[in-house]
């Protein structure tokens, strides 16, 4: 027993499943209830008191059964008996009750990995009566709920510098990994300190958490400390719940699912896609008025991740199409966890409004001024998307990394500003400046702000000591390059600047 933000439920599944326990883990957050049902390591079932998470409206919305014709069956059946009286009567096939099944847990997964806050409490004598055995895929799962969770609680997960980091001996080369998790596994040929690995990773700190996290979760990699919630000795995992399982178990929910995936026609998702791309706040995300109720927030929020999770495209990884929809669910995900939170909500909406208020401001200043065409007063430069600084931070690296300069300076900008106080924000805000020679010397500015924010930042500083070097100013570049070293002596990119200024200073 024990509280989420302590061990989350992803770590509590993978645990159960390395340990081969059997019982129920309950959880519960807010009045959302989760039971999750396992055997001998193995989960089986998961089940929730969320209305739109139940056997019924799965069959309502996918007009399998009217409303009508489940009146003659009781509501207070659970979803397994339901599930049990469709069979028996001939209305679904088995196969098809199956699949949707497969459907119905992962989404409750899904919703149930995010929860942060809440209470959990397994039991080993509480069992499921009757034999199920949903086959959910949950190396993917797992994986994909680490690109979700909260940066701060993902990046506490991991508290020792000197951990060692190996790769899993079992990772099948046919597995579908993103780029970045590709990436961070082949730095892995040998076992690696935590510490070692962040400054080879070639990404944003943070970033890389994120990524080991899903693959440690996942099985990929193997981490040297876990924080147990069990004391049970380890057994052997349950079969089916390995790594080297997980694409096949893949291939077979795939196989049985397509029925009804095809539902959500690619013209749907194409369009779900290209309006999260022009949404400009979290309301317009969510479809919702400023108005709206915390209960309305919550339905939409769980409506949508039924239809649009990235986990329901797994199958796309690696792809560009799946990487839109994972960035266009980022922003529902981010638009959520920002509007449920009474206190997060009221700053955000004063935001908006003071962005209102000065692009209406600056739209009469320049309507004023001689000569001034209706044309020109177009707000454009208002129409950055003010649906959290996180999602444009992500955006604007992301840009960064494909050396779409121009567009990293548009998301990084909007971050820094949203954000001021936020280091990272300004640091690669610094970062997109300088890349360009016209905007260099006002880098040096958000690079001095970042440094100011966290002077212990290695990172920040090594950035200020290149901005530097690229203006020719050796002597400056040299002062910030042996204090970021004097912060990490290991820091890869300082060294290497360091490198290049003795070998200027010898050819000089």
């Amino acid at each position: 027993m024990g509280k989420l933000i302590e061990q989350p439920l992803a770590e509590l599944i993978r645990e159960i499943s390395n340990k081969g326990l059997s019982g129920t883990l309950r959880l519960e957050h807010e009045r959302l209830q989760t039971a999750v049902y396992f055997d001998k390591g193995q989960l089986i079932f998961a089940a929730s008191n969320v209305r739109t998470l139940r056997l019924r409206e799965y069959l309502l919305k996918r007009e399998l059964v009217s409303e009508k014709d489940q009146a003659k069956w009781s509501k207070s059946l659970s979803d397994l008996e339901l599930a049990e009286a469709l069979a028996k009567d001939g209305i679904l096939k088995q196969k098809d009750i199956d699949a949707l099944l497969v459907i119905l847990v992962s989404d409750i997964l899904r919703v149930s990995l995010l929860w942060v806050d809440g209470s959990w409490e397994f039991d080993a004598r509480a069992r499921l009566v009757d034999p199920v055995n949903v086959r959910v895929d949950i190396a993917t799962l797992l994986r994909e709920a680490a690109q979700r969770m909260p940066l701060g609680l993902v990046s506490s997960r991991f508290r020792n510098a000197t951990e060692m980091i190996s790769r899993a001996a079992a990772v099948s080369p046919t597995t579908s990994f993103l780029p970045a998790e590709g990436f961070l596994l082949s730095r892995l040929d040998t076992p690696l300190k935590l510490e070692e690995l962040m400054s080879l990773s070639g990404l944003p700190e943070l970033e890389t958490y994120r990524v080991l996290y899903g693959l440690a979760l996942s099985g990929f990699v193997i981490r040297e400390y876990w924080q147990h919630a069990f004391r049970t000795e380890t057994a052997k995992p349950a079969r089916g719940q390995s790594a080297t399982s997980s694409s096949s178990t893949s291939a077979q929910v795939e196989k049985s699912d397509n029925w009804l995936s095809a539902r959500v026609e690619n013209e749907d998702l194409e369009e779900f896609v290209k309006r999260l791309t022009t949404a400009t706040n979290h309301y317009e995300v969510l479809e919702l008025p400023a108005s709206a109720t915390l209960e309305e927030i919550k339905e939409t929020y769980y409506a949508m991740a039924r239809r649009y999770h990235p986990d329901r495209f797994h199958l796309r990884s690696g792809t560009v199409n799946h990487a839109q929809i994972s960035s266009a669910f980022a922003r529902v995900t981010q638009a959520y966890e920002t509007l449920r939170n009474p206190n997060a909500r009221a700053g955000y909406d004063h935001t908006l409004e003071r962005a209102r208020q000065y692009a209406e401001a600056a739209k009469v200043a320049r309507s004023n001024q001689p000569g001034a065409t209706p044309e020109e007063t177009d707000d454009d430069d208002f129409e950055l998307d003010l649906g959290g600084a996180e999602y444009s931070f992500r955006e604007g690296c992301g840009a960064l990394d494909q050396g779409r300069t121009r567009t990293a300076v548009k998301y990084l900008a909007n971050a820094a500003r949203l954000a001021p106080q936020e280091a990272r924000y300004r640091a690669y805000y610094g970062r997109a400046l300088a890349a360009e020679e016209k905007t260099r010397r006002v880098a040096e500015s958000e690079f001095q702000a970042a440094i100011k924010l966290e002077p212990g930042n290695a990172v920040f500083r090594t950035m200020l000591a290149e901005l530097y070097f690229d203006l020719n100013f050796h002597r400056r570049a040299r002062t910030e390059v042996d204090r970021a070293l004097l912060i990490d002596p290991r820091n890869a990119p300082a060294n290497l600047l360091l490198r290049k200024l003795e070998k200027s200073r010898k050819v000089g």
